[in-house]
């Protein structure tokens, strides 16, 4: 019987042009793919690809087949499209770090109210929600500097610099931006392991050769923001969270250095693209916005 997802890998090879292109853009392996064409072909009972060392040409029945089922997955598209009218609200479930769910992701979540209704789950590190998706517990999560998974799909959404808070009692700096090297003399007051914040920053003054002074861990963004306000330290983080602290004791600096940030990524399983199209196009629009 005919499949509709092996049109769509048929039609995904010629409009890539060849079997490995096709194979990376539809998040499989180039030998699974190859294995659903021959399926295709023995279903159909005829050849649609000329395999050769200069790539894949097609058969008159494949050229036929191209255009019948290019015309097929549109039409399919736009009946699903359609259908999603007459469903129920639909629920989203999603992870974030905690800055991100925090400070980014209300506005996300204002605007999906409308058509969804949204779970909300919050952990501590990327590989933990890495997880979530994995285990089918979540359907999109908002990470950070996140690393190809071959069975999920990786979106950067922006890049975010990290700003420096300083005690505006203890601040001794002139200007408007802080360098590194004299930040890291501080005495610092950062986040607690697990954390993606806290292993950014180590990792970037271990790869630049920095060593820092670690005055008190703690667990929280807001706890960070009273106890510099304090003037017990300085801190280090993202600008969506530094853009909302309103506390005239702490003084808000960009660092000298142009890549002390974060790649702000968001993460799902191929089957949930229709979906990620929208959820990628307002997260884009609030970030140019709003920070």
């Amino acid at each position: 019987m005919l499949k509709l997802m092996h049109l769509k890998y048929f039609v995904s090879v010629i409009d890539a042009g060849s079997m490995t292109s096709a194979a990376k853009k539809l998040y499989i392996s180039q030998p699974a793919l190859s294995k659903q064409l021959g399926q295709l072909e023995k279903d159909l009972n005829c050849e649609l690809l000329l395999r050769k060392t200069t790539g894949n040409e097609l058969t008159e029945a494949g050229r036929h087949l191209y255009h019948k089922a290019t015309q097929l997955l549109k039409s399919a598209e736009e009946l699903s499209a359609e259908m999603d009218r007459f469903s129920e609200k639909n629920t989203l479930k999603l992870g974030a770090l905690p800055s991100i769910g925090s400070f980014f992701l209300p506005a996300i979540v204002n605007e999906l109210n409308n058509k969804y209704k949204v779970e909300l789950f919050i952990r501590d590190t990327t590989e933990d929600l890495v997880q979530l998706i994995e285990n089918n517990h979540a359907d999109f999560v908002f990470v950070q500097d996140a690393s190809p998974n071959r069975n999920i799909i990786l979106e950067n959404l922006f890049w975010e610099p990290y700003d420096a808070l300083i005690g505006a009692s203890v601040d001794g700096e002139e200007g408007s931006e802080v360098c590194m090297e004299e930040f890291i003399k501080k005495n610092l007051i950062l986040h607690k392991h697990p954390c993606d914040i806290r292993t950014f920053f180590e990792d970037y003054c271990k790869t630049h050769d920095l060593n820092y002074k670690l005055a008190i861990e703690l667990e929280t963004n807001e706890s960070i923001v009273s106890f510099v306000s304090s003037g017990l330290g300085s801190s280090i983080l993202p600008r969506m969270v530094s853009k909302n602290i309103r506390n005239e004791a702490v003084m808000i600096k960009p660092f000298y250095q142009g890549k002390i940030g974060r790649s702000v990524d968001i993460l799902f399983k191929p089957s949930l693209k229709k979906i990620a199209r929208e959820l990628i196009g307002i997260s884009k629009e609030r970030f140019e916005q709003n920070f």
